[in-house]
């Protein structure tokens, strides 16, 4: 699946291969892509449009910081539980 940000004027953001959305509020939207964990903060967010069939998120609002994150692997979760 193909993936693709598109950014105009730090205020309509489209986002294609989005797989699972976590949470969405006016402030933070987390969600999975094809491309890795995504995270979009900002302020007055809000989802214009959801197309699940196209895999595609719209969100309007003021965007501070678009952030990929990586995945984190079971065992790396346990190890750092133990060792906390």
């Amino acid at each position: 699946m193909e993936h693709s940000i598109s950014l105009k004027d730090r205020s309509s953001l489209v986002i294609s291969g989005v797989e699972h959305i976590y949470s969405f509020n006016d402030k933070k939207v987390e969600l999975l892509t094809s491309g890795g964990r995504l995270t979009i903060e900002g302020e007055s967010l809000d989802m214009n449009k959801l197309n699940l069939e196209e895999s595609i998120i719209s969100v309007e609002g003021t965007v501070n910081s678009i952030n990929y994150s990586k995945e984190k692997k079971p065992e790396e979760k346990f190890w750092k539980k133990i060792f906390k």
